[in-house]
């Protein structure tokens, strides 16, 4: 059986005006009410969590688990998911290696009974070097209950050992440099051999 993980809690949208990629976006309390509604209701099936958003590079990647128990958070403010059968080792890479997320979505979708659902979730994209469009929702890291920065920096730098260094050693260096700030040479006439 696979090693997977569940990931309580992750804010996804908040109530507000946000530019995103696609342009301005306006997100109301009832709008959250519809994606939990349309969740719970299986318009569309479980909005998956993926890498980054949709490139046709990587149409058709692996899932990397699934956004499950939608609800409202921050007196309806907030929607928040779980994110369930997360690979292990990719549990253990979210609050380094992307600590954001951003919702792929359908504004004003009509399900196939004739049903207008204002938002529903289609995915989540895990961000790690881009912004996210809604700047105000808490990295993944606050879940773990550690500090994005309580690891510690370490600096390693090369000491000469004691009494100097080998004679080769210092040449290898001397040879390294002379090669590095080498300039092109030209052949003068006089110089070549005959």
């Amino acid at each position: 059986m696979p090693n997977l993980r569940t990931i309580r809690g992750v804010e996804l949208v908040r109530v507000g005006t946000w530019e995103i990629s696609s342009g301005e976006w306006t997100v109301s309390t009832d709008d959250l009410r519809s994606a939990v509604a349309a969740h719970a209701a299986g318009v569309l099936p479980r909005p998956r969590l993926k890498i980054g958003h949709t490139d046709p590079r990587f149409d058709g990647g692996p899932a990397l688990g699934r956004v499950d128990n939608l609800r409202l958070a921050d007196g309806g403010n907030t929607l928040v998911g779980d994110f369930v059968d997360v690979p292990a080792a990719v549990a253990t890479l979210l609050p380094h290696s992307y600590p954001s997320r951003s919702v792929e979505a359908l504004l004003d979708y009509t399900a196939p009974d004739g049903t207008v659902w204002p938002l529903v979730i289609q995915a989540v994209a895990l961000l790690g070097s881009t912004a996210p469009g809604i700047e105000t929702l808490a990295d993944i890291t606050n879940l773990y209950g550690v500090a994005a920065s309580s690891a510690r920096r370490v600096v390693v730098a090369a000491v000469p050992p004691r009494g100097g260094r080998p004679a080769t050693h210092v040449r290898a260096i001397a040879v390294a440099r002379a090669r590095r700030t080498r300039n092109t040479r030209t052949v003068s006439p006089e110089r070549t051999p005959t």
